[in-house]
Parts: structure tokens; sequence; C-alpha cells
């Protein structure tokens, strides 16, 4: 849990733009200082307990490939933030174990095999998950469609974390479908019965479209009847 964050992006931005003439050196003292300064730390961890490798590592992210980063509670627990194409901010939460050793706390993205490996540096971490997230792009497209069209029933608040969405069809019934990584529907069925749902399901399943969009084959699967629930 990140309860007290400093935002390192924000307080080596403010550095670099003070006007004033510094080295390498110079901005490694800043950031030491800045998270010395910041960190809560009681018998647990102390800035000494990390290498000057993984510092530079930060270093080289903020200022060179412009990646906003965190510390939370203390300065092994640490926020990275990865913006894709379409400007959507994307969290993986990373704890720093020992030298060489990194893992996964938790992100904001659907489960993956990433999430269970260790790292030996930040800069591998930020470049696994660069390439998950470009490789999720019709999942994002396909749940913020879902997600704007259709009246949504859970999760109740649903992320791109969430995988599946369940879907009002009437009062009684609601579609649960789950979105693959590649962006394609998968595991539908109905939650409640209803043999007109069912029957519509049923044969909407054996011509579904897969060139077009999930929203698109629901509102072909249910026809006309469905379009008072669709949020226009």
């Amino acid at each position: 849990m990140f309860k007290c964050e400093v935002n390192v992006f924000e307080e080596v931005e403010i550095f670099l733009n003070s006007g004033m003439d510094c080295s390498s050196a110079d901005l490694m003292d800043h950031l030491q200082t800045m998270i010395n300064s910041n960190v809560k730390t009681t018998e647990n961890i102390t800035s000494d307990l990390l290498d000057s490798e993984f510092l530079e590592d930060i270093k080289r992210l903020i200022v060179c490939e412009n990646i906003p980063i965190f510390f939370g509670r203390t300065m092994r627990d640490i926020k990275v933030l990865l913006i894709d194409d379409s400007l959507r901010e994307h969290e993986v939460f990373v704890k720093y174990k020992n030298p060489k050793k990194i893992c996964i706390s938790s992100v904001t993205l659907p489960h993956s095999p990433l999430q269970e490996c260790e790292y030996s540096s930040l800069p591998e971490i930020v470049h696994a998950f660069r390439t998950h997230i470009e490789n999720l792009c019709n999942y994002f497209n396909e749940l913020e469609r879902i997600d704007r069209f259709c009246t949504v029933m859970e999760p109740l608040e649903p992320t791109f974390k969430d995988d599946f969405r369940k879907i009002l069809l009437d009062e009684r019934t609601w579609l649960h479908i789950e979105v693959s990584p590649d962006g394609i529907a998968s595991n539908m069925h109905l939650v409640g019965q209803s043999e007109l749902w069912s029957s519509k399901l049923q044969t909407g399943l054996l011509s579904w479209d897969h060139d077009k969009d999930i929203v698109e084959n629901i509102m072909t699967v249910f026809g006309k009847v469905l379009e008072s629930t669709i949020n226009v």
C-alpha cells in the first residue's frame, strides 16, 4: 500500500529546471537527499541498503525516458507509471529485495506470467511491461467500448485489471463475458434464467463475427430489444 508517495519525477524536474549547472553526481546527490528526507524508516529499511546501480537506473528512467516514479512507505516500494500511445496510465508496483533481485508487487493490468518473474533491474521491468502493454491494445479498446456503451453491473468499478464484465440484459438477466489479452470475447454465458436470452445467445455464438468488435456483436446477437440498456 502506497500511503505516502514521493513523486521522484517532479522532484528531479524541479531540480533540473532550477537554472543551476549540475553534473550527474549532483543529480544523484539531490536524489539521495530527497529520498532520505521523505521516506519514513523505522528499524526496517535505510538508504544505504539500496545499491548505487539501482539508484542510477531510477535517475536514467526519470531523466532520459521521462517515466514518473514514486516511492512508497519505504524506498524499497516503488511505483512506475507507464503511459501507452492512447495516454492510458498503467501502474506497476515493484519491490526491491536485494541487488539484482526485484519483484512485482501488483499491477493495474490483467494477470500475466510477467508478474511472477524476478528481475535484475528496473529498466528490465519497464521494457517487459511496455511490450506487454503494447500487446494489450485490443484488450483495452474492447473493455473501454463495453464500459462506454453497455450497462456494466459487475465489477462495480471496472478497471483494466478486471478481464470480465457482467452486462445488463434485463432486470433479471446479465450477460457474463470475458475478454482475452488479444481482445477476443470468451466464456460468454447468462447469469439468471431466460429462455429468450438463452436462445438468442446460443444462436448468436454460432454466427459471432470476429471481424467486428464485441459491442457490435452483442447488438447483433441480442437485437434491438437490447438497445434500451445501451448507454449511447
